[in-house]
């Protein structure tokens, strides 16, 4: 048989632009036609003599003699009284005969890849993999690359009108000629193509997936005055990777807890998950308590919640570390509001900023730290305000003396320009708050678990918290004293507590059962009657949810111990009593099989794994999965919780921007085709957050800045 290279030429010197050669042409007549009148020729019987041969397979079907097509495995007449113009009148027209596929001529192309393992994610860092490269066979495809450009458009959240831009049509005549450029029209139904397919694929993950899946969920108001709800799903796959995929951003009527609960309930259903979900994150409002209960009722009717979906509700920490900062700042109002206003005024307009910038340098101050203003509904922007502004504080200061007087008359007008005192109180706070920031950041990862840091994270805060009551500033201590209150309020009462979040650190093998009571203890100080109360909450909860996990198994055939042979005679000739009592203790245990321990108790028994940077948590399950094989299937669930909606969040920020002032007239479902789809095509983990680059963004507002002033001495 004829063997052909990948680029479609054929090894044994077959003309490929020419499959069927004139020197071909006389195998057409039959095999018996070389015998002449008066002689007789007996032909040997053996390897079929025509070259058609080569690329079929001779074969019986049905009696009858039958030609197999070696490359699309049609079957044509195989007889010796119809020759061989069957197999050539074939063979000139297969489509999957290398020939005929490969006629054009095709390029070549690289295709760089990223190695999978190399390209994991750990605690939130992105790491780059090692490029893989290989070379391809490229042929232009009019489909291919129309999928490709509603790709682009879905991920860079650019808009449908792009394909009729000069600029565009410019470059792509220039890129790929051979493209036909499709309407708006036409992209945006490709668009909507891709995310029906996108969604199938996810859906039939989904009914395939064994593990729980958790969910956040948030509502947002885009500027057309509707409301709209995402719902991000998160759970650990059977490599023990953690996944997260927006799977719903719709449009709700209202914000009360009924319509988000029938909502959340549609979703469910829709996906085919009414019976996978584990726990659901929202902040803390009293419309998402009543969302939840409702969903409770739903699940549990569905036979869907754990332990009856008791603990279906997860708070969002990083929203409450937000209502107890807020609440501390109160304390510190007038410092706070001079700051701002002083960083205000300078950022007001390019001049102003121009001028700071002279003191800056003035004042000799060396840092590549830009002023930024903070959103006042967010703590964590004030946090980067302060760090900021102290670092230029001499520059306020100069700024002051040198502009005839425009700063101090405009602050003047709300409560002052920062006196010293204020700039003393920022200072002595910024140390306080960065722990609430550190905190937040790292509770409000999406890349990583976080259930297992809740605990040590919320612990810390306390502590510090109790610590600061004591301090000698009188505006530090009465800051601590307000923040206690409100840190009380939400995490000393043990019925609103979540008991998996402490579960999930029995499941961290650094922490354990032994890490979790200290921790309890910690949480209450002195209350020893609240903290033996909540640790046993805590210790029931888990060896429930532990024999819910073993009973929704199939059982497991117990390895038989063997069993004790008593000697009889022994007993009956024992003298000494104690021997009596033992063999007598013998005889009656040895019909009796001892059972191994649990997954459970030998987790909690083995020794607890030194605590590490490099010590990655679903590693180490992974690799003993089948040791603790209950427990892992538990480990896996609760390990994937969510402890903020941060990342529910970020879609809004996608929303936004893709529902900006100009594409104001898009549809509810367009909206939700365009975010879900982008949130699944992604291959970079990190979202396109405006925020994350805004010192490359004031780099360029300083760039626009020096462009103005130029252009205005020019003129």
């Amino acid at each position: 048989m004829t063997s052909y290279s990948s680029i479609g030429e054929i090894n044994s010197g077959f003309d490929p632009l020419n499959p069927i050669g004139e020197e071909q042409m006389n195998d057409s007549q039959p095999d018996n036609a070389t015998a002449e009148t008066g002689t007789s020729e007996v032909r040997k019987k053996g390897k079929k003599r025509s070259k058609y041969w080569d690329h079929f397979t001779a074969d019986k079907k049905d009696g009858k003699n039958r030609a197999f097509c070696n490359y699309c495995t049609l079957d044509v007449s195989g007889e010796t009284r119809n020759g061989t113009a069957p197999m050539k009148n074939h063979l000139g027209a297969c489509l999957v005969y290398p020939p005929n596929v490969d006629r054009k001529q095709k390029l070549l192309k690289f295709n760089a890849e990223l190695t999978s393992s190399d390209a994991a994610v750990g605690h939130g860092n992105d790491t780059l993999g090692q490029k893989m490269g290989k070379l391809e066979f490229w042929k232009f495809n009019q489909n291919d690359t129309r999928l490709a450009l509603s790709k682009m458009i879905i991920m860079d959240e650019r808009p449908f009108r792009m394909v009729e831009h000069d600029g565009f049509k410019l470059f792509m005549s220039v890129a790929c000629p051979h493209f036909m450029i499709p309407s708006r029209w036409t992209v945006a139904r490709d668009c909507v193509k891709l995310y029906i397919d996108e969604k199938k694929k996810l859906k039939t993950y989904f009914s395939k997936l064994t593990s729980r899946i958790s969910l956040t969920t948030d509502t947002w108001t885009s500027c057309q005055n509707l409301g709209y709800m995402v719902l991000t799903a998160h759970w650990i796959d059977q490599n023990w990777k953690l996944q997260k995929r927006v799977i719903n951003f719709c449009s709700i009527v209202g914000h009360t807890g009924e319509i988000i609960g029938k909502s959340i309930e549609n979703c469910l259903i829709d996906w085919g998950i009414t019976t996978k979900i584990m726990t659901v994150t929202v902040d803390n409002a009293s419309a998402n308590d009543v969302g939840v209960d409702y969903l409770r009722e739903r699940l549990d009717s569905w036979n869907g919640a754990v332990l009856g979906g008791k603990y279906l509700q997860m708070r969002c920490c990083c929203h409450i570390l937000s209502l107890i900062v807020k609440d501390g700042l109160k304390e510190n109002d007038d410092s706070i509001y001079r700051v701002r206003n002083a960083v205000r005024f300078v950022r007001s307009s390019p001049a102003r900023l121009l001028k700071f910038n002279v003191c800056v340098k003035k004042e000799q101050i060396e840092s590549s730290r830009h002023l930024c203003l903070d959103v006042e509904t967010r703590w964590n922007s004030t946090y980067l305000m302060f760090e900021s502004a102290l670092i230029y504080r001499k520059a306020f200061k100069k700024l002051e003396m040198s502009d005839g007087g425009k700063f101090r008359s405009e602050l003047d007008k709300n409560r002052g320009v920062p006196l010293d005192s204020d700039w003393e109180r920022i200072s002595s706070l910024l140390p306080f708050l960065k722990i609430f920031y550190d905190a937040t950041l790292r509770l409000s990862g999406s890349l990583y678990i976080t259930t297992n840091m809740f605990l040590q994270e919320i612990i810390g805060v306390g502590i510090m918290i109790k610590k600061k009551c004591d301090s000698l500033d009188t505006g530090v201590s009465a800051m601590a004293y307000r923040m206690k209150y409100k840190f009380d309020k939400y995490w000393e009462d043990h019925e609103k507590v979540n008991v998996l979040l402490y579960i999930a650190a029995i499941l961290d093998p650094r922490r354990k059962l032994k890490y979790v009571n200290w921790a309890i203890d910690q949480q209450y100080g002195e209350d020893l009657v609240k903290a033996q109360k909540f640790r046993s909450k805590v210790t029931d909860t888990l060896y429930s949810m532990f024999a819910a996990y073993t009973s929704s198994q199939p059982p497991r055939e117990a390895s038989p111990t063997p069993q004790v042979e008593v000697n009889v005679d022994e007993f009956e000739n024992a003298t000494d009593w104690h021997d009596m009592v033992e063999s007598q203790y013998q005889i009656d245990v040895s019909g009796e099989v001892i059972n191994d321990k649990n997954d459970l108790d030998r987790y909690l028994e083995d020794v607890i794994e030194v605590n590490s940077k490099k010590f990655e948590i679903l590693d180490w399950w992974n690799k003993r999965e089948e040791s603790y094989p209950i427990l892992s299937l538990m480990a896996r669930e609760v390990l994937a919780i969510p402890v903020s909606t941060c990342d529910s969040e970020r879609a809004f920020s996608s929303g936004g921007r893709i529902l900006d002032e100009f594409r104001s007239s898009l549809t509810s479902t367009m909206v939700e085709a365009l975010v879900c789809t982008q949130d699944w095509l992604r291959t970079s983990h990190g979202p396109l957050l405006a925020e994350e680059y805004l010192e490359e963004i004031e780099k360029i507002d300083q760039g626009n800045v020096l462009i103005f002033l130029l252009a205005s001495v020019i003129e």
